[in-house]
């Protein structure tokens, strides 16, 4: 992309504001659809060793996958300077080569990694065949890449729209026809050749076969330390689980990533918004004023977004388990409300994490995700031998109170009013959450009540977020309209 324009500031907040708008209600319909029809719809049809032997594959190649560009993805959106074509050929080059490499480690090793896990022979090949889509889904990094970073998200929602209406609809079809595991991968081979196509119709990329050592020395400068974070978030959060599934087996692992899938659900909005903000905060890494009035609407925003749908989840998950999905996941329940705690810091941590991230702050965020990683590393296995798989939402639960600490960093970078960002959000999602839970357990007695039920959470919220914060609401909507 040598040629590149410099986005005025003006224009930045512009595209971010529509970038959010679309990404944000379509986002959240094609997460409500995966959510649905894994976790509601499957979980209620399949065997809980059959989703757990999916989410160790999925595990497996996630593991592979940190290792996948070294940060080079990152490194162009975060450039201060134009992007070249040398950059673009250098990144997909680097990339490709250790892609390739790792598929292929991924689908000549897949019966050993079955012998590990004592996976079935569906489940070896599931394996195999999610390396191939780890392969096809790489060759969609650079053109998607450069697409955010020009904050220009229509057309990867376009993909990401086809893609999940792909898979979770060739995955249900087939579930319904008896293929078992074979639904998962049928359904991922699919969607990675699909969206490949697709993304390149949609935004074709100059891509080509090219290493210049310059390019490469420059990129990889932030793109190491970067992805280092990465791959220590893969220890802290995915290895973890891998490990430990040795001690819980498949059963455990499937109640561990639907609890935990249910309470990170809401995180949904907020990884629409970091996605954004990445690009956005580091094009204004050199205007403080500005940088800091974008941090507090960004996590005012955030809260207000993710904490009502995480104190409504956990005021009717008890009802969902009994009346929607199966009692069979009542076992799950505790760790939900422990891992929904981590989320709630999570808002906080992980938008001040991508903030130190855009401005240049690699190495300090590097140094809270080592302390991290031991931490996880010390506490899980340990809680796990206690306490079986409700361990690792409870090392969980344990370990985000150290969330504290990237408040105190991002203080001394830059002013932001943290308590006023969150405080309107967070005092509405408690009173609607409790209001909500008493209703539930006193009124609901069937799955048809839950919708008035959620309707009804709708409502408390709204109408309370109106009154305490009138003035606070009418003014972020104003300054988005003004943009």
């Amino acid at each position: 992309m040598s040629g590149e324009t410099v986005i005025p500031l003006k224009e930045i907040k512009n595209r971010v504001v529509k970038s959010f708008m679309s990404l944000t209600a379509r986002q959240i319909a094609l997460r409500v659809i995966s959510f649905i029809s894994l976790n509601v719809i499957l979980a209620k049809v399949l065997p809980v060793e059959t989703l757990g032997i999916f989410n160790i594959a999925t595990a497996v190649i996630t593991f592979f996958a940190f290792f996948s560009d070294i940060g080079l993805a990152a490194s162009l959106i975060q450039k201060k300077e134009a992007v070249t074509d040398a950059d673009i050929k250098t990144v997909f080059t680097i990339q490709q080569l250790i892609i390739t490499t790792l598929s292929l480690v991924i689908i000549l090793s897949a019966p050993f990694i079955g012998d590990f896990y004592a996976l079935n022979e569906d489940g070896v090949w599931l394996v195999r065949v999610l390396g191939v889509a780890f392969f096809l889904s790489s060759l969609k990094v650079v053109p998607a890449v450069l697409l955010e970073r020009e904050l220009k998200f229509q057309p990867l929602v376009v993909v990401e729209i086809v893609e999940t209406l792909t898979f979770n609809t060739l995955l249900v079809l087939a579930v319904f026809q008896g293929l078992g595991l074979w639904s998962f991968s049928i359904a991922a081979l699919f969607r990675g050749v699909i969206g490949t196509v697709l993304i390149y119709i949609l935004a074709p990329a100059k891509v080509g076969f090219r290493i210049e050592k310059a390019a490469a020395l420059k990129l990889l400068s932030f793109g190491i330390p970067f992805q280092l974070n990465s791959i220590l978030a893969l220890l802290k959060d995915r290895l973890v689980p891998l490990v430990i599934a040795r001690m819980v087996g498949p059963v455990g692992i499937g109640y561990i990533t639907w609890s935990q899938a249910l309470a990170f659900l809401p995180l949904e909005v907020m990884n629409i918004i970091i996605r954004i903000t990445f690009p956005a905060f580091s094009r204004m890494q050199d205007d403080k004023q500005s940088l800091s009035k974008a941090i507090e609407k960004s996590l005012f925003a955030t809260s207000l977004l993710v904490y009502p749908v995480l104190f409504g989840l956990a005021a009717i998950l008890p009802s969902l388990v009994l009346y929607v999905v199966s009692p069979k996941w009542q076992p799950a329940v505790s760790s939900f409300y422990l891992f929904a705690f981590s989320t709630f810091w999570a808002v906080i941590s992980t938008t001040f994490t991508n903030v130190l991230n855009a401005v240049g702050c690699i190495r300090v965020t590097l140094k809270l995700m080592v302390f991290w990683t031991v931490l996880t590393w010390v506490l899980t296995p340990i809680l796990v031998i206690f306490y079986g798989f409700t361990g690792v939402a409870l090392a969980s639960f344990l370990i985000s109170f150290t969330s504290v600490i990237t408040v105190v960093l991002i203080k001394r970078f830059i002013k932001v009013r943290v308590l006023e960002a969150i405080y309107l959000p967070t005092l509405s999602s408690m009173i609607m959450g409790v209001s909500v839970y008493l209703f539930a357990n006193n009124f609901v007695r069937g799955w048809e009540a839950l919708i008035p039920t959620v309707a009804l959470g709708v409502i408390i919220y709204s109408v309370l977020t109106l009154l305490l914060g009138k003035e606070r609401v009418y003014t972020e909507l104003k300054s988005l309209r003004n943009v």
